[in-house]
């Protein structure tokens, strides 16, 4: 009887491990990938802030989501399939935004890559990066970025954005979680 009653503890705990490498696991403001917006914000809400960012129309995006639960965060943006009726989440954007703060958000950027090191032990990491944003034609906005990726291609994808005056736009740090498939959108078909 212990060895069956060991036997099962063992199988429920190695079960609990390996759920822990998968990208649903990580939440943002309680929510996670492959929940249903509806679960947070209206149909009506996610249809008027709908953007039309996209050339191709297979992902949805809504934007500019100040939602009175957050946080954390100053905003969400959320992503899922254009005719999916359930408003199933392919990918999260949270963002914070930090006025004339760059260096905050630099601490905050190394704080958070830290602990999803720590949550998930089957992953790589990428290399802290930093490249000119391409929405600001003044060339004078720098980007860090670093990715933290799953074996099945899902990301989560840390950004701190240095805005330049010129751009109007506020420096911002970006917390990205998106399923491989979404990623691959973004890359090859979306602009």
């Amino acid at each position: 009887m212990n060895k069956l009653l060991l036997i099962l503890i063992l199988t429920l705990s190695f079960q609990a491990l390996s759920k822990a490498d998968d990208i649903r696991d990580f939440e943002i403001e309680g929510i996670s990938i492959g929940d249903s917006a509806l679960d947070f914000i209206s149909k009506k809400i996610l249809k008027d802030n709908q953007k039309d960012w996209f050339k191709n129309n297979k992902y949805s995006i809504s934007a500019d989501l100040k939602l009175l639960f957050l946080k954390n965060y100053d905003g969400l943006q959320f992503i899922y399939l254009t005719n999916d009726k359930r408003y199933k989440l392919e990918g999260i954007e949270a963002i914070k935004f930090y006025r004339h703060d760059i260096e905050k958000c630099h601490l905050l950027f190394d704080e958070v890559s830290l602990e999803i090191q720590t949550l998930f032990s089957n992953i790589s990491i990428t290399k802290k990066d930093d490249f000119v944003h391409r929405a600001d034609k003044s060339g004078k906005t720098i980007v860090t970025q670093q990715d933290l990726i799953f074996p099945n291609g899902d990301a989560v994808s840390i950004f701190c954005e240095d805005w330049s005056k010129e751009s109007g736009f506020t420096d911002a740090l970006r917390i990205s979680i998106r399923k491989y498939e979404y990623k691959e959108f973004l890359q090859n078909s979306a602009y």
